[in-house]
């Protein structure tokens, strides 16, 4: 299977971690959806640390890719939250099609020359 698919199907995976772990602190422990989904995406960036180092790029988890995966991952959530600033928070669609586009692209260019390099 090529790497690219196996990409898009872990962040498949982190996606439904992160829903279903915000869904469940918000249902279950606390109705605050900033904590519900910082949560969410926490575990979920867990979890797809570790599909996309062990499955997507062959790779061992260290604390140094685990280092730059986490600065990719930062500033995909910096951008998305920068995104409505720019296009306009009134406006759903717009925003959020920028981000749902770019963003998974724009990760996958940088783990794939960055975070996963190899030496040599």
């Amino acid at each position: 299977m090529p790497r690219i698919i196996r990409f898009a199907i872990a962040g498949v995976v982190a996606t439904c971690t992160h829903l279903s772990v915000a869904w469940l602190v918000f249902n279950r422990l606390i109705a605050d959806s900033a904590i519900a989904n910082l949560a969410g995406f926490v575990l979920a960036n867990v979890v797809s640390f570790l599909l996309q180092t062990l499955w997507s790029f062959s790779s061992r988890p260290t604390f140094s890719n685990f280092s730059r995966f986490s600065v990719v991952s930062s500033a995909g959530f910096g951008i998305s939250a920068l995104v409505p600033l720019l296009v306009g928070r009134q406006h759903l669609w717009a925003p959020t099609l920028i981000v749902v586009c770019c963003i998974p692209v724009c990760s996958y260019i940088a783990h794939a020359r960055w975070t996963y390099r190899t030496e040599g």
